[in-house]
């Protein structure tokens, strides 16, 4: 290797060292923050011995969920993704956190093209204008792992690209593992309720499947597949020779928002029953297949009318899918139809089937669970509708509850179906799980 050689390596290897010890400061500096702003009003507390101030407790949790927003939109990395993932664990984490940190699914800035570049070509073995009679610099999305460009295969079909970031894995090491010492420290000395380790335990068995694009294509194929005799839903064709580990190929496709009346309407799309088609295409997804599209956000559907206007759903982005354990189905279908006839036996055995443990297996907990959630119903009792208001309000119950375990797949459906909720709500109309169901 020349002088000239060594020294560029050497100097990466520098710039590199540089930027992951800054990096680690700045999570550990915005962690230790986090967690003297919760000693103060422990400390407070104590010396005014005064039982602690439910108010006071939110205006904490709102400032510390404002600088760990700040902080990931600096960074960017896994603190984006970790926040993504606080923003839809409201059975773990405080409505502040929630609301705040949900704000890193929209739109983030986008990296600089050359490096985008960069990826496309390694991974395709050749000049990126040898595949491409087109590729806009600009992208049509940024998220946390990638972002997406619009191009032209040399065969003429119009492509959407979504590409790593280049150093992303790297990035995601260095914050992992800063995050978790800091969290550890977090969890032996604070009096704090909130615990970050089991968040980046999840976090770190997802990542690597995540970064991994093969995967995604495979869960799109899957899907497409459910739905290969079907005319209202579509997954948009993957092409496998121009994807790979770091980059999926996939054909371009524009839409009405679901969520936007007058886009559909302007597109002249029929929406009468329109919530229920939609509905029906995640409840099979769940029920007849056991696997599904877990991040139903307006972003990921695009709708198109058919010949007679009807809605044709075109499913998009499959990082977040979930294979479910088999029986879920017909457990999530038990517990909703027990919840609207109020049958408490059938309600307890739905519960327990789905994976909900309590500490003293007893059954009061899981009662009010259910009561709380029916509460917050449109008319006090359960409809078949899985309102965000509604799982919220399960969320709730949970965290003032001696719950040990609730579910992961649980959570995940029901935060698919509030997002489907408010879709409808949206445009006007319910999103009624149970006949979607029938």
């Amino acid at each position: 290797m020349s002088a000239d050689a060594n020294s560029s390596v050497s100097a990466f290897a520098s710039a590199s060292l540089a930027e992951r010890a800054y990096r680690s400061t700045q999570i550990s500096w915005t962690g230790l923050r986090v967690w003297f702003h919760y000693q103060v009003l422990s400390w407070w507390d104590k010396l005014c011995r005064r039982d602690p101030d439910a108010r006071d407790l939110h205006a904490v949790h709102q400032k510390n969920a404002d600088l760990i927003f700040r902080t990931a939109v600096t960074l960017r990395g896994m603190l984006v993704k970790m926040c993504q993932v606080i923003g839809t664990r409201s059975d773990i984490f405080p409505p502040e956190y929630v609301s705040v940190l949900s704000q890193c699914q929209d739109r983030l800035p986008a990296r600089e093209f050359a490096s985008i570049q960069q990826v496309v070509e390694e991974e395709l073995g050749k000049p990126i204008e040898s595949v491409f009679t087109e590729f806009e610099t600009t992208p049509v999305a940024a998220a946390s792992l990638a972002q997406v460009h619009r191009g032209q295969l040399v065969s003429g079909e119009t492509v959407a690209v979504k590409v790593q970031y280049p150093d992303i894995e790297h990035i995601m090491h260095t914050d992992l593992t800063a995050s978790r010492r800091i969290a550890a420290i977090y969890a032996r000395f604070s009096d704090n309720p909130i615990d970050f380790l089991p968040l980046l335990d999840e976090l770190q068995t997802h990542l690597r499947m995540e970064l991994d694009f093969r995967r995604e294509v495979e869960s799109a194929d899957r899907v497409r597949d459910f739905f290969a005799h079907d005319q209202d839903v579509r997954v948009p064709r993957v092409f496998e020779e121009f994807s790979t580990r770091r980059i999926i190929t996939m054909e371009f496709v524009a839409g009405a928002k679901p969520n936007d009346l007058s886009e559909l309407h302007a597109a002249g799309i029929d929406t009468r029953g329109f919530m229920l088609r939609l509905m029906r295409i995640f409840n099979r997804m769940i029920l007849a297949h056991g696997f599904f599209h877990a991040d139903p956000h307006p972003g990921n559907i695009f709708v198109t009318a058919d010949e007679s206007g009807k809605p044709v759903f075109t499913l998009l982005d499959f990082g977040l899918s979930k294979q479910l354990p088999r029986g879920f189905g017909m457990g999530l279908f038990e517990l909703m139809f027990s919840m609207m006839t109020f049958n408490e036996s059938a309600m307890l055995r739905a519960f327990r089937e789905l994976g909900f443990e309590t500490r003293k297996g007893d059954d009061d907990t899981l009662l009010y669970i259910a009561k709380r959630m029916i509460s917050r119903s449109d008319t006090g009792s359960f409809q078949g509708e899985f309102t965000e208001d509604m799982t919220d309000e399960m969320f709730d119950a949970v965290r003032e509850s001696p719950i040990v375990k609730v579910p992961t797949d649980f959570v995940l459906v029901a935060r698919a179906f509030s997002l489907l909720s408010g879709i409808g709500h949206a445009i006007g109309q319910r999103g009624n799980a149970l006949d979607a169901m029938s």
